[in-house]
């Protein structure tokens, strides 16, 4: 076999294998043994399917667990061959996926010449985006595609212009998206397809078009989250030991009716539990807090020569107690302006900082903030804040005449503050919301006002004035 070294040298001086190079070791996170053996499990193989294909295989991890099940005589290679494919573009990883798989070969007893036979037979080296690739021949796909952006190239790039001419537009976003198409595309019309795969395509708007079109075909028979501490290791790009800054989960696809359906809405990936009772879009409002550009302009942390008339206390996440969900204080002020003109003062702080201010959050006349909020906030009453980022759905009290910024959530109900965060922190809301929201990093999620009002209060939470 041809030395890694030698491959890489090859990269020099030519454009698209400088590209195929770049994607590789922003990609190359490769999958946990015990995960690829509960995916073979849960894909019934090899009971179930006759050839099986692993569309980018990395360092060959997938096709040696896959080779370890079939039961073959010593220097098979027929039968190696035609049950197992692997693809890979990147020359250095085929060879390492080649070695694991003569390595594995060799270990039950195979003689070097038939190991490294199968093994340049099983792992080709082409591109499944963008090479042919044969259609109906296997009928398992058990692959953890790439995930990359494709922005992530220059628009100049080699790569980048021959993906963007042959990749379907409801797939060109992500390297991710491309490979899920294309499996679909090519698998045998009655194949299963199972995935380690980050969970964006799931729930992101900007792949409601890929959802759609995989829907038209398979559903989802099987979903679990995993964890990128042990779903993953050897992240070529990260520090050591640093997780995959990805949410993975694994799933099999089958297709026709047996599973659950993939539609253009995001895919719920736990289930939402059955709830009786009343959405807390009936009950109460949902107000994003506004947005007023950076802090010295319209937020500003000295008051001293602006009128208190025009001054409302902040609330920002670092004045939340995460122990108590209350407010500890205030250090920050938004200036309240509308479109009458304020007083000199207000208009001499502006004109110092406004230039500071970004192109998108420049209002005329100049002293109304970006996002203007008078007659909207502060309320006359108590209200409900729930922080946009957090680790869980967190309801505070926000104390009258105080308001919160940068799009924090408030709710306002016609019933007291306090009855409406009981209601937030019932169990079952809660559930809801962890199902809900968008995963982040550090064990975070995503609150929306979308989010907010799909939430069904339990009918035992509702106050007796509400049914």
């Amino acid at each position: 076999m041809k030395p890694a070294s030698a491959l890489e040298f090859e990269f020099s001086g030519d454009p698209l294998a400088a590209d195929i190079d770049k994607i590789h070791r922003g990609t190359a996170i490769y999958t946990a043994i015990p995960e690829i053996e509960a995916l073979l499990d849960r894909l019934g193989w090899p009971d179930q399917g006759t050839r099986l294909l692993d569309p980018g295989a990395g360092n060959g991890g997938f096709l040696v667990a896959a080779l370890a099940r079939i039961d073959m005589k010593k220097d098979d290679v027929e039968t190696a061959v035609h049950r197992i494919r692997g693809y890979e573009f990147h020359p250095s990883a085929a060879q390492s996926a080649r070695r694991a798989v003569s390595d594995h070969l060799l270990s039950r007893g195979w003689t070097i010449p038939a190991a490294d036979k199968a093994a340049v037979n099983i792992v080709e080296i082409r591109d499944f985006l963008l090479s042919p690739v044969p259609v109906g021949q296997f009928d398992i796909i058990a692959a953890n595609p790439p995930y990359w952006r494709l922005a992530n190239l220059p628009p100049e790039s080699a790569y980048r212009f021959q993906f963007e001419t042959q990749i379907p537009a409801h797939a060109k976003a992500d390297l991710l998206y491309a490979y899920l198409n294309k499996a679909v595309d090519i698998v045998h019309p009655d194949g299963l397809i199972g995935l380690v795969t980050a969970d964006r395509w799931l729930l992101n708007k900007g792949s409601a078009d890929l959802r759609a079109k995989i829907g038209e075909r398979y559903t989802v028979h099987d979903i679990q989250r995993l964890e990128s501490k042990s779903a993953f290791y050897r992240p070529k790009t990260r520090r050591k030991g640093s997780p995959a800054r990805v949410h993975p989960v694994s799933l099999v696809l089958s297709p026709g009716d047996s599973g659950r359906r993939l539609t253009a809405e995001p895919f719920m990936i736990e289930e939402l539990p059955e709830i009786d009772g009343t959405p807390l879009a009936d009950i109460a409002t949902i107000r994003l807090a506004p947005w007023l550009g950076p802090d010295g302009i319209f937020i500003v942390f000295d008051k001293t020569g602006l009128p208190e008339e025009r001054l409302i206390p902040c609330v920002e996440p670092e004045n939340l107690c995460p122990q108590t969900d209350t407010i500890t204080g205030f250090n920050r002020w938004a200036l309240l302006t509308d479109k009458a003109e304020p007083e000199a003062s207000v208009l001499d702080h502006l004109d110092n900082q406004l230039e500071r201010m970004p192109n998108r959050g420049q209002r005329e006349p100049r002293w109304l903030p970006p996002e203007p909020f008078a007659g909207k906030l502060p309320l006359s009453d108590d209200a409900v804040l729930v922080p946009r980022i957090a680790k869980n759905l967190r309801p505070i009290l926000l104390p009258a005449g105080t308001m919160p910024v940068n799009h924090n959530l408030v709710v306002v109900a016609g019933i007291p503050a306090a009855q409406l965060i009981e209601m937030l922190k019932h169990p079952l809301v809660q559930r809801q919301a962890d199902v809900l929201a968008l995963r982040l990093e550090n064990g975070y999620r995503s609150y929306t006002a979308t989010l907010l009002r799909q939430l069904i209060i339990p009918r035992e939470a509702l106050p007796e004035n509400i049914s």
